[in-house]
Protein backbone atom coordinates (compact mmCIF):
# COMPACT_ATOMS: atom_id res chain seq x y z
CA UNK A 1 0.00 0.00 0.00
CA UNK A 2 1.16 3.46 -0.97
CA UNK A 3 2.77 5.20 2.27
CA UNK A 4 3.09 1.48 4.47
CA UNK A 5 5.94 -0.39 4.68
CA UNK A 6 5.83 -3.69 6.86
CA UNK A 7 9.30 -5.62 7.48
CA UNK A 8 11.29 -7.48 9.85
CA UNK A 9 13.82 -6.00 12.68
CA UNK A 10 17.21 -7.12 11.13
CA UNK A 11 20.08 -8.29 13.28
CA UNK A 12 22.71 -6.69 11.97
CA UNK A 13 25.59 -7.29 14.13
CA UNK A 14 26.41 -10.78 16.16
CA UNK A 15 28.83 -12.12 17.96
CA UNK A 16 29.44 -13.79 21.49
CA UNK A 17 28.32 -10.51 23.54
CA UNK A 18 25.24 -8.68 21.72
CA UNK A 19 23.27 -9.02 18.73
CA UNK A 20 22.24 -5.28 16.88
CA UNK A 21 18.82 -4.86 16.29
CA UNK A 22 17.87 -2.55 13.05
CA UNK A 23 14.62 -1.62 12.99
CA UNK A 24 15.45 1.79 10.85
CA UNK A 25 18.18 3.68 9.52
CA UNK A 26 17.46 6.94 8.09
CA UNK A 27 13.74 6.51 7.37
CA UNK A 28 12.61 9.21 9.62
CA UNK A 29 13.68 11.51 12.53
CA UNK A 30 12.02 10.94 15.40
CA UNK A 31 11.03 13.30 18.03
CA UNK A 32 8.58 11.56 20.20
CA UNK A 33 9.42 7.74 20.91
CA UNK A 34 7.15 6.03 23.40
CA UNK A 35 6.79 2.30 24.61
CA UNK A 36 3.18 0.84 25.31
CA UNK A 37 2.93 -1.89 27.57
CA UNK A 38 -1.10 -4.01 27.06
CA UNK A 39 -2.45 -4.46 30.10
CA UNK A 40 -5.49 -5.98 28.31
CA UNK A 41 -5.95 -7.11 24.91
CA UNK A 42 -7.99 -5.24 22.54
CA UNK A 43 -8.35 -2.16 20.41
CA UNK A 44 -5.78 0.11 21.82
CA UNK A 45 -5.66 2.39 18.40
CA UNK A 46 -8.23 3.21 16.22
CA UNK A 47 -9.74 5.05 13.42
CA UNK A 48 -7.22 8.32 13.52
CA UNK A 49 -4.36 9.58 11.36
CA UNK A 50 -1.72 12.15 11.43
CA UNK A 51 -0.07 14.82 9.40
CA UNK A 52 2.84 13.49 10.07
CA UNK A 53 4.79 9.54 9.89
CA UNK A 54 5.22 7.19 12.06
CA UNK A 55 6.96 4.16 13.10
CA UNK A 56 5.74 0.95 14.93
CA UNK A 57 7.92 -2.03 16.63
CA UNK A 58 6.86 -4.82 18.01
CA UNK A 59 9.23 -6.03 20.59
CA UNK A 60 6.62 -8.62 22.46
CA UNK A 61 3.31 -10.01 21.83
CA UNK A 62 1.00 -10.12 18.27
CA UNK A 63 -1.21 -7.49 16.72
CA UNK A 64 -3.63 -7.25 14.21
CA UNK A 65 -3.20 -3.59 12.47
CA UNK A 66 -5.59 -2.11 9.55
CA UNK A 67 -4.75 1.19 7.74
CA UNK A 68 -6.28 2.96 4.79
CA UNK A 69 -4.74 5.59 2.67
CA UNK A 70 -6.36 8.35 2.57
CA UNK A 71 -5.66 9.82 -0.44
CA UNK A 72 -6.09 6.42 -2.75
CA UNK A 73 -8.31 4.88 -0.86
CA UNK A 74 -6.09 2.01 -0.65
CA UNK A 75 -6.52 -0.56 2.35
CA UNK A 76 -4.39 -3.01 4.14
CA UNK A 77 -5.20 -5.53 6.92
CA UNK A 78 -2.42 -7.62 8.70
CA UNK A 79 -0.90 -9.52 11.62
CA UNK A 80 2.26 -8.56 13.37
CA UNK A 81 4.39 -10.72 15.77
CA UNK A 82 7.81 -10.30 17.02
CA UNK A 83 10.11 -7.90 15.01
CA UNK A 84 7.86 -6.44 12.76
CA UNK A 85 8.26 -3.18 12.20
CA UNK A 86 5.56 -0.93 10.68
CA UNK A 87 6.39 2.59 9.32
CA UNK A 88 3.02 5.21 8.07
CA UNK A 89 3.76 8.41 6.12
CA UNK A 90 0.95 11.06 7.12
CA UNK A 91 -2.78 10.64 6.14
CA UNK A 92 -2.76 6.70 6.65
CA UNK A 93 -5.78 6.22 9.06
CA UNK A 94 -5.03 3.51 11.73
CA UNK A 95 -6.53 1.09 13.99
CA UNK A 96 -4.86 -1.69 16.35
CA UNK A 97 -5.54 -4.48 18.48
CA UNK A 98 -2.91 -5.78 20.43
CA UNK A 99 -2.44 -9.06 22.46
CA UNK A 100 -2.62 -9.29 26.68
CA UNK A 101 1.03 -8.13 27.65
CA UNK A 102 2.32 -6.91 24.11
CA UNK A 103 4.71 -4.31 23.95
CA UNK A 104 5.34 -1.79 21.70
CA UNK A 105 7.73 0.66 20.59
CA UNK A 106 5.83 3.58 18.73
CA UNK A 107 7.62 6.43 17.17
CA UNK A 108 6.56 9.86 15.37
CA UNK A 109 8.45 12.26 13.62
CA UNK A 110 6.36 14.94 15.30
CA UNK A 111 5.64 15.95 19.24
CA UNK A 112 3.01 13.99 20.27
CA UNK A 113 1.19 16.42 22.71
CA UNK A 114 -1.98 14.21 23.24
CA UNK A 115 -5.05 12.68 21.57
CA UNK A 116 -7.40 15.65 20.62
CA UNK A 117 -4.38 18.21 19.29
CA UNK A 118 -2.71 15.17 17.56
CA UNK A 119 -5.07 12.52 16.21
CA UNK A 120 -7.57 13.42 13.52
CA UNK A 121 -10.20 11.36 14.09
CA UNK A 122 -11.82 9.42 11.10
CA UNK A 123 -14.49 6.45 11.85
CA UNK A 124 -13.62 4.34 8.80
CA UNK A 125 -12.09 0.95 9.92
CA UNK A 126 -14.05 -1.56 11.48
Amino acid sequence: MKGVIIKKAEIVSNDSRRNIIEIMNGQMAIKNLKILKVKKGGQLLGNHWHPYAEVMYILKGLAHYKMKNIDTSEEMSVDLEEGDVVFRTSRIVHAGWFAEDSIILDGACETYVDADFNDIQKVILE
